[in-house]
């Protein structure tokens, strides 16, 4: 990613005034990236808390692999294909296994940007489709979770002798965590099904510090959710700060999920401190549209103090959203008016609420200068931003309202990377 006052993100400490660069934060590089041929091939033959697909593939089964989409950067192109192949070993031919493109509510991906994410070896092997979430008939209907949750679900993949589910983990802004159970929630799941489980994020009011925690309400319910829908196996990975891959690992959906976890925490977790005055955040990898790069903002508000600023760098191409309308409507209000306004049913779409939520709390808690080529000057005015056409005017714009002695923190891969403030 680039933006108009730097050729690359590296430049950008250059423009923090000596001494004021409070941190500059990034995910952790691995040192022994992963061969990920040989490195799944592993996972695969030894996973965690299951037997390994030998074991559990049924003669003559259909498979049903669910992969996450283009707006993650899981590199699919390079582990499906060793998925298929430990699973043609098993006695599982391509002809009886589907890819299904666990979207969620997002936009459907075109057949080109299937090939460009999930590669040409993929799709020309099995057969691969979108999760068609705006067709009531994609769905079966489970009833509901015991806590109450209506869990309708993508009724090839329940349909399937063997479910596995494909993604990476890094810290969510609901769940906690991302990858495992959460390719099933939700990834293949229905609107009415994902908005109630987003919105246990909410519980116990720290919605702006649920990512990075584990055993969250929202992401318990995730889990729950893909049991019941048939979730047996994962394969998930970990990328590192070159996008190399850090770890690999396979097996029972929540066993194996855990470890790698662990793995994650070390990537993306990063000690500060203190809070900034001034924040410049990367909404990397989170850069298709800001209703994905609101991950990078909630992230940032961590590592800023209340009251201070955020520069909010991101390409954001396909502008604030594309499917959740309602987002763009209810953007200015306060957390308290976008509650109301969902349980005075004026908000119909349930899966905004809880980016709503997020995207006020951010706001309340600094200011926001947003850096896009891709956002116009009247999308920014909705989301209540600042516009800057540079980091550099952003930046100085920041230090003319906090001073020229403000702190400055710099975080690279925002989308990512969740600041922690560093205990004593």
């Amino acid at each position: 990613m680039e933006s108009p006052a730097v050729s690359t993100w590296s430049e950008v400490p250059s423009l923090v005034p000596p001494g004021q660069l409070l941190y500059s934060i990034r995910p952790a590089r691995t040192q022994r990236p992963c061969d990920w041929r040989r490195d799944v091939r592993a996972a695969l033959r030894r996973p965690i808390g299951a037997p390994p697909l030998d074991q559990i593939v049924r003669p003559h089964g259909r498979v049903a692999i669910l992969a996450d989409d283009v707006t993650r950067p899981t590199p699919q192109r390079q582990i499906l294909p060793v998925l298929l192949d430990v699973l043609n070993e098993a006695g599982v031919p391509d002809r009886d296994v589907t890819v299904i493109v666990a979207l969620g509510t997002h936009r459907y991906m075109t057949r080109a940007e299937m090939r460009e994410h999930l590669g040409d070896e993929v799709c020309a092997r099995v057969s691969v489709l979108n999760h068609t979430w705006k067709d009531a008939d994609t769905f079966v209907d489970l009833g509901t979770t015991p806590r109450g949750t209506p869990l309708k679900v993508n009724r090839l993949a329940y349909e399937a002798d063997l479910l596995i589910g494909v993604g990476s983990i890094v810290p969510h802004i609901y769940a906690g965590w991302g990858g495992g159970a959460k390719i099933v929630v939700p990834g293949i799941c229905s609107a009415e099904s994902i908005g109630p489980v987003h919105s246990l994020a909410a519980e116990g009011g720290e919605l702006l510090y649920v990512a990075g925690r584990a055993d969250t309400a929202c992401r318990m319910e995730i889990e729950q959710a893909a049991a019941l829908a048939g979730l047996e196996f994962i394969l998930n990975v970990v990328l590192d700060g070159a996008g190399e891959g850090a770890w690999a690992g396979a097996g029972e959906p929540l066993k194996a999920h855990k470890a790698g976890v662990a793995a994650a925490e070390k990537v993306f977790v990063t000690d500060i401190p203190a809070p900034a005055d001034i924040a410049i955040v990367d909404a990397r990898p989170a850069v298709l549209e800001y209703w994905q790069g609101i991950k990078a903002l909630a992230h940032a508000a961590r590592g800023i103090r209340r009251g201070g600023t955020a520069i909010l760098v991101g390409d954001f191409p396909e502008g604030i959203e594309t499917t959740h309308p309602d987002f763009s409507s209810y953007a200015l209000c306060s957390e308290q008016e976008i509650v109301r306004a969902w349980e005075a049913g004026r908000i119909a779409d349930h899966v905004a609420v809880a980016p709503l939520r997020l995207h006020a709390l951010a706001r309340a808690h600094c200011e926001v200068i947003c850096v896009s080529g891709g956002m116009s000057m009247q999308d920014k005015e909705k989301l209540g931003f600042a516009h800057a056409a540079g980091v550099a005017e952003a930046l100085d714009r920041a230090l003319v309202k906090h001073g020229r002695a403000a702190r400055i923190g710099v975080i690279e891969c925002g989308g990512d990377v969740v600041p922690r403030l560093r205990v004593p």
